[in-house]
């Protein structure tokens, strides 16, 4: 079994590039985080335990998308990052169905999936009507929800790389890293960013904390997109300025990782755990088969990311959330189909407090 600390990247030897500072109390966005349901693994895949048995215990996994609004010259836009999960699997094509059936179990209720939560919260942060364009951090299943419920004229962005990997659509081996062809074709515009069409305001990748390709979405630093490789080809994250004077950000951290220990640098970052190697269903029981397999395309990209984001949450005026992060949803009170807003205020509400005290459950030892 690998042990806690197997392949981790000191975040302090990263090269840090100071987050430029906002130079109008406009250079913000809203964020509002929704809880769109759990996915509730077969065996461990997410944090290493110390055993076999533990290894084949299920763990449960909320999965988070975020409402991001731009006021722009009087005008909201409103963008949705990552389209949740889809609340029944008939929804997606049976390849990729069957490829999930045997690894997740999925409580999402029908009310919970994007983007219908957003019609039956009260108020409503982006009525479906209102939406102006579709971020996806990667295309994997429990983050492409089912593109054919929104509007087509819903122009989608997505990580460079991303066409390439996906190219194949539902016929791509593997099932997981299958894209349906008809989600694909659906909206009116898919681009990746900093392409033509896909550049925002952005005029060049430059380099922002520990990141060394950002693209400045809105042209003032209030989002920043993120190449985080590692997980899959694609993969991004995003940095959100919620509030000026003074400048404090929220990392949207996507697949960087799966678990808060993996990344959060407290206590100390020699107390990380590290990625989960399980064994695949097709192996055989996981009580008696160490497996191999991870989250992960390129383990050790993933961790030169993941010290990319301990780096980050190091800072006194960052957030980090991963896209899987159960323990906010618990700390922050956020149940299935539920969201939170007031991000603007995260470090004066102390929702940092947890990770900075350093809470850390450790694995039962034997």
């Amino acid at each position: 079994m690998a042990s806690r600390n197997t392949a981790h990247v000191d975040p302090l030897s990263l090269v840090f590039t100071p987050i430029p500072p906002s130079t109008s109390s406009r250079a913000v966005v809203k964020l509002t985080l929704l809880n769109c349901g759990e996915l509730i693994s077969s065996r461990v895949m997410f944090r290493q335990r110390q055993t076999m048995a533990e290894m084949a215990e299920q763990e449960t996994a909320v999965v988070f998308s975020w409402v991001v609004e731009k006021e722009i010259a009087g005008e909201v836009k409103r963008y949705l990052w990552d389209l949740g999960v889809v609340s029944s699997l008939d929804k997606v094509p049976k390849q990729i169905a069957d490829a999930v059936r045997p690894r997740f179990a999925l409580n999402v209720p029908a009310a919970a999936q994007p983007p219908f939560i957003l019609s039956h919260l009260s108020p409503s942060p982006a009525p479906v009507e209102t939406l102006t364009g579709l971020f996806l951090s990667h295309a994997h299943f429990d983050h492409y929800g089912c593109m054919t419920d929104f509007p087509s004229r819903l122009p989608l962005y997505v990580g460079p790389g991303t066409k390439t990997w996906v190219k194949g659509g539902d016929e791509a081996p593997g099932g997981l890293k299958g894209f349906p062809s008809a989600f694909w074709r659906h909206p009116v515009f898919v681009g990746e960013i900093g392409e033509e069409g896909a550049k925002g305001k952005g005029k060049e990748w430059t380099s922002v904390g520990t990141y060394e390709k950002a693209w400045d979405w809105f042209g003032d630093g209030s989002f920043t997109l993120l190449q985080a490789p590692g997980h899959c080809p694609g993969h991004m994250c995003a940095l959100a300025r919620v509030s000026t004077s003074p400048d404090t950000y929220v990392l949207l951290a996507a697949d960087t990782c799966h678990s808060r220990y993996i990344y959060t640098p407290f206590p100390h970052p020699s107390h990380r755990h590290a990625i989960a190697h399980f064994a695949p269903v097709s192996e055989g029981p996981a009580e008696t088969t160490p497996g191999s397999a991870t989250m992960h395309g390129d383990v050790a990209e993933a961790y030169r990311s993941i010290a990319r984001l301990t780096r980050m949450e190091m800072e006194e005026n960052v957030m980090c959330v991963l896209a899987h992060e159960t323990e906010v949803a618990q700390e922050l009170r956020v149940g299935v189909g539920e969201m939170k807003q007031g991000w603007e205020r995260w470090k004066e509400n102390g929702w940092k407090i947890e990770k900075e005290r350093g809470v850390h459950p450790q694995p039962k030892m034997v």
